[in-house]
């Protein structure tokens, strides 16, 4: 991986380089960059992947399992995997009802890497396509064009990419922007259906303030309801989650819907099971918290709200209630 301001060691170890802030048009002296005694001014020269916050479109490329490294998913060793048998192996760590449900849809295996990589293709060209229409309304160039980042509690994944809700910046605009620059691309490729849902805690939204992930107050199941209530951003989501599915769009396209959703993809490739709780956000006042191999009961890719491991217990204590497999 190239070094960047943020970058990830294959051993999870997290590094960058940077270098002196900027000033104009030169590099800023040592005077200029020292704050004080704690804080410093630096600049990146490097590229940075932003990854968009509440949504997983289908993969591109993924970590073809074996030593083959990062492989197209219109490879042919894709089908062949999931036509092999050592798509079985793969599936083992998994309960049996959740490899029933993996099954129901990769089918015999002839169609799953093929339906991915092409409606992946497509939620690609959608967002090329979204940002090159938001260049020509501002009349901006690449050089010139500017996005905005909204984070959530976390702004780094574990691959060194920002987590943002991203959008056109409204210095592009030199008059008032169009509405629909004001909505981020991660909105409109969920209500565009190229893209589903995956709404993970504590990145609740970027416009409430999570101080402290382990407070009561927050995960208390009354207090978790109270916050979904406020949470805007995710109500959206959910809501051109539902649209795109309501108009059977793209991946929602019965004639030729997404088979395999991407942490589905990623999951049976990586030869593992799904480590993250899901709560079902279409039954408000719940105190129910599932197991990570039954988040597929929940109906509505919208509805499902996923917790990392390490919060668990924790939620437990604050008065929810796992449901086991």
């Amino acid at each position: 991986m190239a070094e960047g301001i943020f970058s990830v060691a294959p051993s999870g170890f997290k590094y960058g380089r940077t270098s002196f802030a900027n000033r104009r048009d030169r590099r800023a002296s040592t005077l200029e960059i020292t704050h004080d005694g704690d804080t410093l001014s630096v600049s990146s020269q490097a590229n940075l992947g932003a990854r968009f916050l509440g949504i997983d479109s289908p993969e591109i490329s993924f970590d073809f399992p074996g030593s083959r490294g990062f492989l197209g998913l219109n490879n042919p060793a894709w089908e062949e995997f999931f036509t092999g048998p050592e798509l079985a192996k793969k599936l083992k760590p998994c309960s049996p009802a959740l490899v029933a449900h993996l099954m129901a849809a990769i089918g015999d295996g002839t169609k799953v890497a093929a339906n991915h990589y092409r409606l992946a293709a497509a939620a690609r060209q959608n967002l090329q396509q979204e940002i090159i229409d938001d260049m020509q309304a501002c009349g901006k160039t690449n050089e010139e064009f500017e996005f905005f980042m909204a984070y959530g509690y976390e702004f780094l994944d574990t691959y060194g990419r920002l987590l943002c809700y991203l959008r056109p910046h409204r210095d592009n605009f030199t008059e008032e922007p169009p509405a629909s620059a004001s909505i981020d691309y991660n909105i409109r490729q969920l209500a565009g259906g190229f893209a589903a849902p995956y709404f993970i805690f504590p990145n609740v939204d970027p416009f409430l303030r999570i101080y402290n992930p382990l407070d009561k107050k927050i995960i208390g199941p009354d207090g978790f309801w109270k916050l979904m209530a406020k949470a805007s951003k995710l109500t959206g989501a959910r809501q051109a989650v539902k649209g795109a599915r309501q108009r059977q769009a793209v991946i929602f396209d019965p004639a030729d819907p997404l088979l395999l959703l991407p942490m589905e993809l990623r999951s049976v490739a990586r030869g593992s099971k799904p480590n993250r709780y899901v709560i079902d956000l279409g039954k408000p006042g719940t105190n129910d918290l599932l197991d990570p191999e039954l988040y597929f009961t929940i109906q509505n890719v919208e509805d499902r709200f996923y917790l990392p491991p390490m919060f668990a217990d924790y939620f437990e204590l604050a008065g929810w209630r796992i449901v086991r497999v």
